[in-house]
């Protein structure tokens, strides 16, 4: 059996080469996309994924709850109890595909609502209910085979869905990209995509069917009652964190639609492409060891865990200074040299898209310690009073300050100062850890000033560069340079840093042998 360090290292590199792929594609799609049809179709995109990202709310967080009850079954090779969990997954999967369709279709009528502005719409687009619909089945025939992803996941097995996530991902943007660069067409596009997305989920649930030949053996095999109670105490808890997640995340491009514009929607919109990419290249680095750190906290005791909160916090940490402090500094250039400087946002609104993805990648860690140690019901009430913060203050900002777009970022900032910064970390440690949170917040301090001072550097080299080309390629040297090496100068005499060196130093030696 290999171990846990190999799974995760095996998951996490076919994860990031993956996605290294895809977003070269996803960027040429997305600049053609641009070209071919405008910041207009842009905006449309960017509202009607977010209308249907929150109604995914539907799902409630069985995915994480179920994943969790995984692995100990996985772990000890119950195969019974696992067939058990998957057929009770699969039903409650389908229920939530007719949901989110039959609930998708109920807001037709109501497109219109959520566009400020029908004017800024081209006069040949197709009929928004057209183009929706497309949306609606792309999100909604996913849930019926994409539950058997969990188990391939939990059982660290996750380079596998990795690779047939890269797979349809490449085709179905190679053939998006010809649709809109013969034939300008935006409805064969969406088609493709609803078509890929079909395909993914089919090999992915035959490939576990492969790899786990006993669920269709034990396919009549039910939960008991007291199973089926924990779940869905769990479910409870994580439907809270759901519903509050995916108002926070999911409303930024519907408030900006109805109160600033489709076409803001669209500027905004590759902002987010660009942060969201680089944190899913973050978040993939955890979500591919969460089922590794699973198995260890079930086998450690709390002194032992909490050493190793503190070195994957660190590391946590460092790819989140780096980021952030790349990307404060290249977006703006990237997105006047990629798709034109019309397409720029002002920098306050930039710094506090950088604030965001700041905090949101911090969280890492504690959000792995949460999913791994099942304290879904501890953090229940926490996105409930995020998404109430968030959308108050966003349309007080936005609508009544008439801050526009830098309103509704600043609500998702104060909202999770208020509510995820502290909530999630003081849960890990007084639940899971059993240790003082000062820690925490000393440490969290220094890595935020490391990257307060990284960016502040690499702001002053690069202010006196222009935008273009070979400037690009400068600022981009510049900073992957300088956040390394205020690290080390700052961090490089931590024992987590030493831990990190000598690890690395280990897995290369056993590479070259």
């Amino acid at each position: 059996m290999k171990s846990r360090t190999y799974n995760s290292i095996r998951n996490t590199l076919v994860a990031l080469a993956g996605q290294v792929v895809t977003v070269f594609l996803s960027f040429l799609g997305r600049t053609l996309f641009i070209r071919q049809l405008g910041a207009s179709y842009l905006g449309i995109n960017g509202l009607f994924t977010n209308i249907l990202y929150v109604l995914s709310f539907a799902e409630l967080g069985f995915g994480t709850a179920i994943a969790y009850e995984l692995y100990k079954p996985l772990a000890e090779n119950d195969i019974k109890r696992i067939a058990a969990l998957m057929q009770f997954y699969a039903k409650i999967y389908k229920s939530v595909g007719i949901f989110i369709f039959v609930a998708g279709t109920c807001l037709i009528p109501f497109l219109d609502f959520f566009i400020g502005d029908i004017s800024e719409l081209p006069s040949d687009i197709p009929p928004l209910w057209m183009i929706y619909i497309l949306y609606l089945l792309n999100s909604s025939v996913s849930y019926f085979f994409n539950y058997k992803r969990t188990i391939v996941i939990a059982s660290q097995n996750g380079y596998i869905d990795s690779l047939n996530t890269m797979i349809f991902s490449i085709l179905r943007n190679i053939f998006q990209i010809a649709v809109l660069f013969v034939w300008r067409a935006f409805v064969p596009y969406l088609l493709i995509q609803i078509v890929c997305t079909i395909l993914g989920n089919v090999f992915i649930s035959v490939k576990a069917d492969k790899m786990f030949p006993y669920l269709e053996e034990y396919k009549c095999e039910k939960l008991d009652r007291p199973s089926v109670n924990g779940i869905v105490r769990n479910v409870f808890a994580m439907s809270c964190h759901k519903i509050g997640s995916v108002i926070v995340s999911g409303t930024d491009n519907i408030l900006i639609s109805k109160f600033v514009g489709v076409v803001a929607t669209g500027y905004y919109s590759n902002y987010t492409l660009i942060t969201s990419t680089v944190r899913t290249f973050y978040i993939q680095l955890f979500s591919s060891i969460t089922a590794s750190v699973g198995n260890y906290v079930a086998e450690k005791g709390k002194e032992e865990s909490f050493a190793f909160f503190r070195r994957m916090f660190f590391v946590n940490a460092y790819i989140a200074i780096f980021c952030t402090s790349c990307l404060a500094t290249l977006i703006n250039p990237f997105i006047s040299m990629l798709w034109g400087e019309e397409y720029i946002l002002p920098r306050v609104v930039v710094l506090f898209i950088m604030v965001n993805f700041f905090i949101t990648c911090m969280r890492q860690t504690s959000c792995v310690f949460i999913d791994t140690n099942g304290l879904f019901w501890q953090i229940k009430w926490k996105s409930v009073i995020e998404s109430f913060i968030n959308l108050f203050v966003s349309v007080a900002l936005a609508n009544y300050m008439h801050w526009g777009i830098l309103g509704v970022i600043i609500g998702t900032t104060i909202s999770s100062l208020c509510t995820n910064w502290w909530w999630e970390p003081y849960v890990v440690f007084k639940y899971a850890l059993d240790s003082s949170m000062w820690i925490y917040w000393k440490t969290y301090g220094f890595y935020t000033a490391v990257l307060i001072i990284s960016i502040s550097f690499s702001f002053v080299f690069e202010n006196y560069l222009s935008y273009g080309v070979f400037a690009f390629i400068i600022r981009c040297l510049i900073s992957v340079l300088l956040p390394n090496l205020v690290i080390f100068l700052l961090l490089g005499k931590t024992s987590e840093y030493k831990y990190f060196l000598s690890w690395l130093n280990n897995k290369m030696k056993k590479q070259s042998k």
